[in-house]
Parts: structure tokens; sequence; C-alpha cells
């Protein structure tokens, strides 16, 4: 394998290359990164290396393949080769590059003339799962339809009997997850291609970007998905559904997506363009939806409060350096959200959980009048007014007066969230939870509800402090205790991150007890403040709920932990 760039060709796209750098960093967009890559040094990144499938497409390879070649060359960030006869993959071709970017298929051909031996299968899976990228561009993963890892792994594809495409046309693309280092600070745009009606999609694909696909031009009238991301055991997998052709590929929309996608499938970040508008903090504001701190790596936390939600939360949580904290929506428990408040039982009505048959819990939270002030010091206010009534009800039982507000992130890259809630009981409200093993109907997960935390997945090296000192032996993956401060640590791409939270010793029951889960699916911890009991409201009581949440570098023992409790329980009381 080599790269088929004659002498003359060099030149030419030496000169295009010139032009096509300024894409990977367009003003289009204002680009995010997350960290520092793998192999740096003082003197700069070291090229990411790229090996791209070609030789065999139902689409024009021979313009396209020099396309994409030519834009990733004049980004400046990668080494790239190509290979026509990728059946001939193995562990040890493979292993000298970061990322596989096919714009292969044999669509349409006899598997028995185009398909690869099982050696080649193997390593070219295995390569991701280790921890290496993979990215298709348009039709390159419509190849093998019998083969169901493959198809996990390309995320998208063409699927017989489902999929179509109308004319070559116009049409508009959006962004789907402002928070994804692939999207992050792209704006939307248009691009002149080849739109694809219902892809064939992988289970745990996120899409990150969509193309609006119009009923003029053989379209379903909705927005259909164009980007999309996701895992394959420890690698990154990403599929850019756009680019038919060498024209859809001059769009310098589709070239951020490529060299963005490229990136963070090898590396797991994406870096900010030198000089661009990205290396400033700014506010990234959807009116009625959401608000972000958006810093030099991307954003650093959005707060989501879009009416169509079940519960306002924040996700992401990053630190300042671009590493993602938090969970929204894992498998496992849909209905956790980063960070957010839900009570478990109100009056015997499940809040938390999401109802099968509804898709939505069987209590409604709903909130109105929301304020959110963004602030010059990078500091913001948010305010709202919280309800809590059964479904099909008009009248809430429980109201909260909740209020937020979220710090600037200091000189070492912390930031603070204090969060209040004052609820007041509309009549008699009982507020309860799953009861615990020993009680009556006890079960291993009973005790949580209130304000909670589901961290990244990812997070390895796990260690749960509290301020009296480590929490050690954790039965059933779980643990209750009563702390004033509890810290979730671990490792994300090798560095050390946690977060924090207090609270406040004016709150019912404090210490609070916790309810802690460190198992091999779930890291997760809430202040539960009806862990050990219910509670009952008469009409017009009132309870506040105050706690400080801190997003930090590093690890923090039980002296820091109690250093950083100390100073907020002193600023609680005396705020000047």
């Amino acid at each position: 394998m080599r790269a088929r760039t004659s002498p003359p060709a060099k030149m030419a796209l030496f000169l295009m290359g010139s032009i096509l750098v300024l894409a990977c960093g367009t003003p289009s967009f204002e680009a995010s990164s997350r960290g520092t890559g793998p192999g740096r040094t003082d003197a700069g990144p070291r090229p990411i290396r790229i090996l791209i499938l070609s030789g065999e497409n139902n689409h024009d390879w021979k313009s396209t393949t020099p396309k994409l070649e030519a834009i990733l060359k004049g980004s400046g960030r990668f080494d790239v080769e190509i290979t026509e006869t990728p059946a001939l993959l193995t562990d040890r071709s493979l292993e000298p590059y970061d990322v596989v970017l096919s714009n292969w298929n044999v669509f349409g051909r006899e598997p028995a003339v185009t398909g690869w031996p099982d050696e080649t299968r193997r390593a070219y899976l295995d390569f991701v799962r280790r921890g290496k990228g993979h990215v298709v561009v348009h039709a390159g993963s419509s190849s093998f339809p019998d083969w169901g890892e493959y198809g996990r792994l390309t995320l998208a594809g063409w699927k017989n009997g489902q999929t179509t495409h109308g004319p070559r046309h116009e049409f508009s693309v959006r962004i789907e997850d402002a928070s994804h280092p692939v999207t992050a600070g792209m704006k939307p745009f248009r691009i002149f291609d080849e739109l694809w009606n219902k892809p064939g999609i992988s289970d745990g694909a996120a899409v990150l970007a969509s193309s609006h696909s119009a009923p003029d031009q053989e379209g379903t009238g909705g927005w259909e998905p164009a980007v999309l991301a996701g895992r394959f055991g420890a690698g990154r997998s990403v599929t850019i559904l756009l680019g038919h052709d060498s024209v859809s590929m001059d769009n310098p929309g589709f070239q951020a997506l490529l060299c963005r996608g490229v990136e963070w499938a090898a590396t797991g970040r994406v870096e900010a363009p030198a000089g661009s508008a990205a290396n400033m903090w700014r506010w990234e504001k959807q009116d009625g939806a959401s608000l972000a701190l958006v810093g030099p790596r991307g954003p650093v936390w959005r707060f989501r409060y879009d009416p169509a939600l079940d519960v306002p939360y924040f996700h992401p949580l990053n630190t300042v350096d671009g590493r993602t904290m938090t969970a929204d929506r894992p498998p496992d428990h849909i209905w956790h959200h980063g960070l957010w408040f839900s009570w478990k039982f109100i009056n015997k009505v499940n809040y938390w959980e999401v109802d099968p048959k509804t898709g939505r819990p069987a209590g409604r939270t709903s909130w109105a009048n929301v304020g959110v002030a963004a602030r010059d010091d990078h500091s913001a206010l948010i305010a709202m007014d919280v309800a809590y009534r059964p479904v099909g009800e008009d009248v809430p039982v429980l109201t909260e007066k909740r209020t937020i507000e979220v710090s600037a992130p200091d000189p070492d890259g912390t930031y603070a969230i204090d969060w209040t809630g004052v609820f007041t009981a509309e009549r008699v409200v009982v507020l309860d939870r799953t009861p615990l093993p020993g009680e009556p109907d006890g079960q291993v997960w009973g005790g949580y509800a209130g304000l909670s935390l589901r961290l990244a997945g990812d997070l390895d090296g796990r260690q749960v402090m509290t301020n009296e000192g480590p929490v050690g032996e954790m039965t059933d993956d779980r643990y209750r205790g009563r702390h004033a401060a509890v810290d979730y640590s671990g490792l994300l791409g090798g560095q050390p991150s946690g977060a924090a939270i207090f609270d406040l010793p004016e709150n019912p029951r404090s210490p609070t007890p916790w309810y802690i889960i460190k198992s091999a699916e779930m890291s997760f911890f809430t202040p539960a403040v009806l862990c050990y009991e219910p509670m009952t409201l008469q009409p017009g009581e009132s309870i506040t709920l105050r706690y400080r949440v801190l997003v930090h570098a590093g690890r923090w023992d039980a002296a820091r932990l109690r250093r950083e409790y100390e100073r907020w329980t002193r600023e609680s009381r005396d705020p000047k």
C-alpha cells in the first residue's frame, strides 16, 4: 500500500491543499477541540495516519478518492495512503494506521467474487475494536448486507426495499448534537448532493447532523440522518452520508465534517484550528431550548430545557479541556440525563422512569417562566417554576422554585453549579422511593431520588471519595451512607477527572444519605434525601434543598473535599 500520487499530481494537490486547508477551519463553523491526541510533543501533533479504501464503488471513486486525499492532506493534520485491494488487508498491514476511511463498496456485485476472506474480516474489525478509528463516506458502507458486525461498525448504509434517494439537489444540513466533538460549534449549511431517505441505521448510532428531505425532490418531508457516530469496542466510528461526488465534496461544510470526523475517529478529540473563533469563550443559545458555555476546547457545559423533554438537565458536563464527564440516555436507563433532578414517587406515582407503554413517565414534570442570564464573565443564572402532576391532571400536587447558579471556570478549570429547589405541597404529598433491602418489598436498588449525576460510560479507574475518606468495598456495587460531600472520579482518555456534590448543612436530614453505584455498567451518585425513609408534606408546607456540584480535573482526596466544602458553606452563610 502506498500513496498513489505522481509528481505532477503532487504539485496540483499542493496548490489545492493551500486552499482546502481553510475548509477544515472554515469560518462557516466554530470548531471545538478535545485536548491533545496521542503522540504529541512540544513541536506539535504528529500527523494522523489514514488508510483510504478505494478501487471499487458504484460511484465515481476515480474522482472522489483523490478529492478526499486532497482535503485531508490540505488540512495539515493527516498523512494519507490508499489501497485498492482491501481484501488483502491483515493485522500487520493495518497496524501503522490510526483510522481507515472507506470510499469502497461492491454494492450489487456477487459476494463470491467480491467477498473478503475470514482473516481480512477479523483483522478489519479488530483494528477498530482495539481502539482505532473508522470513517465511511456516502456509499462506503454498502457492501456486505449479510455481515452483521460490519453493519454495526459502519453505522448506516443502503437498505434494499427501504432506502431511496431523489435527484441531486441543494438541501439544508442542520446540526443535531452540538455537544459532540465532530459537530461542536458547527453551523447549519446547504449542499448540492444526493440525499438518502431512510437508510438502515445500527443500534447505538448517534445522529450528529441531518438533511432536510423535501417532498418535491422525492423526499420524506422530514429530516434524514446525514452524519452519525458511535463506538465499536474501544474504537470510534463515523459515517458521513453526504459526498456523492467530487462536486459535493467541494462544499466547505462537507470538508469540515470530513476533517473533524476523521480526527475524532482516530483520536477521540478534535483540535481547534489556530486563529479560529473557537479559541475564544462564547455563549451558545437556542431560545427556549438550551444554553451552553463554549471554550477553546468546545462546550464546557450545556443546560437543556426544551419543553418536550421529561426533565431539564445538564449534558454534557465537560472538563475545560474537553473530556465529557456525563452520560445522557444510556441504553440501560434511558431516563438518566447527565445532571438532573427527579423525585421517584409522589403519592405513589412514578416521576423517575419512562413508562414503556407511553414513552413518558406517569408523573409529569413541567416548567415555565424560564429565565436565563448568560453573563459576560462566563457565569450564568437560570431560574424556572417547576410543577409536578400525574398524567391527565391539570393541577400540580407539588411546585418548585428552582434557581441554578453556574460559576465561570477558575484558573484550574474547576466550575461550580449551585442548585436550589424550594418545594411546596399543594395538597398532602408523600415523597417516596423504592424500599431498601430489609424493608417490605425491599430491592437491591432501593433508595434513590433527587439530584443525580450519571457519569460517562468510559470512565476508568473509578474512585469514590467522601469528606471522611474513600468508600471501599460496595455490597452489590452500591453504597449508602451519610456524608456532607462525595466526589466521584476516574480516568477519561488517561487523564484524571471528577465531579463532587456537596449537601448544605441546612438541608433536611443533613448530612444526607447517599445512593452510589459503581458497577461494570454504571457510575452514578445522588444525595438521596429519601434514602432511609419517605417524607410527608402538608398542604402549603415547603422544604428547601441546596447543593453544590463541582466539575474538576484531577482526583480529590478527603482533605481537598473538606476544604472545598467548608469554603462553600462559609460563602453560603455570608455571600459577601
